[in-house]
């Protein structure tokens, strides 16, 4: 089963794009979570409206910010039914699928019982090639320019054996910015090579004309947070 993880904060002129797209998908076997951080324009009203009568799609209003990290948190580790072995696909909502295939491939990736973490190429907005890529040393993967970008998957057992104050700042507040290092670094450490793979495919379109990107709004904050997780404790391999 896979469940796809999307986030949303004042996305109101992107999400019926980003919720289109999972709703065009041709594999149909899929639980959308649509994660509403506390928006203060229209977007949960069109979300409500777009997504009314499909129960494969559930929306969750925030009362407190959770961001990234805790958005997903509060799903995989929640009273949903997620099994450990069940496949978790993230989709930020102002983002969206290039075509009706994503998870088609995300799904026969995944076939293999060996693969517990996958991400793959993504395409800017514009039309501008991504830089996401293969890492050339897992072992050693928080010193390497970080790759792992879009489309990010992993088996949700992967997840949860994550500490959840790792996904947290030192005030006990899940981390506003760079949010993606503090969960994906620890998954691939855990993984290694042998159940680590690249998606040799264009599997997202990233929206960088958003101007509530965080390299836009929080940049100084997004260096700071990226030197603290980058010094973490390494994540033995399971």
């Amino acid at each position: 089963m896979i469940h796809i993880l999307t986030t949303s904060y004042n996305g109101e002129p992107y999400i019926e794009r980003c919720l289109g797209s999972i709703m065009s998908q041709k594999n149909q076997n899929f639980k959308c979570y649509i994660t509403d951080d506390i928006s203060t324009d229209n977007s949960v009203d069109k979300i409500k409206d777009f997504i009314r009568g499909d129960e494969r799609f559930i929306l969750i209003e925030n009362s407190v910010k959770m961001y990234q990290p805790g958005n997903y948190d509060q799903v995989i580790r929640g009273e949903y039914g997620i099994d450990d072995n069940d496949i978790m696909v993230e989709v930020d909502g102002d983002d969206w699928f290039p075509d009706r295939n994503v998870l088609t491939r995300v799904e026969s990736v995944y076939s293999d019982s060996e693969v517990w973490v996958a991400n793959g190429k993504f395409q800017y907005s514009d039309g501008r090639p991504g830089f996401a890529s293969p890492p050339t040393n897992i072992d050693n993967i928080r010193n390497e320019a970080f790759t792992a970008s879009h489309l990010r998957t992993w088996r949700a057992f992967l997840w949860r054996k994550i500490k959840v104050n790792d996904l947290k700042d030192e005030n006990g507040v899940y981390w506003e910015v760079a949010g993606d290092l503090s969960f994906m670094y620890p998954m691939i450490e855990m993984s290694g090579v042998k159940h680590y793979r690249f998606m040799d495919h264009i599997n997202y379109i990233y929206n960088e004309a958003n101007p509530l990107n965080d390299h836009k709004v929080h940049l100084n904050s997004v260096g700071q947070v990226v030197k603290i997780i980058r010094n973490m404790p390494k994540y033995p391999l399971l």
